[in-house]
């Protein structure tokens, strides 16, 4: 449990999950430009997302679209919230 809850607590995954919330329908690409990490890192982070249950990807022409699971968007909105409450600091 530790672990799954310490891999949110760093920067890009959480991030990663914010702007999958904030822009649904996003591919690998547009989400690593969103939040400048690397193709390799990026590609960890949403295996890590999935395997956890948090997201799907779904082939869709040459792409493939970031979906949030029901799962997923409860976890993300209580991240939303932390990162809004945090910015009215």
């Amino acid at each position: 449990m530790e672990q799954k809850t310490s891999f949110f607590l760093k920067e890009k995954p959480s991030k990663s999950l914010i702007k999958i919330y904030r822009n649904p329908n996003l591919t690998a690409s547009d989400l690593r430009k969103k939040i400048d990490t690397t193709y390799a890192h990026q590609i960890k982070i949403l295996q890590e997302l999935e395997e956890q249950n948090i997201i799907t990807r779904e082939k869709k022409g040459r792409s493939k679209k970031i979906k949030l699971t029901d799962k997923g968007l409860m976890k993300a909105e209580k991240m939303h919230d932390i990162y809004t409450a945090l910015e009215n600091i």
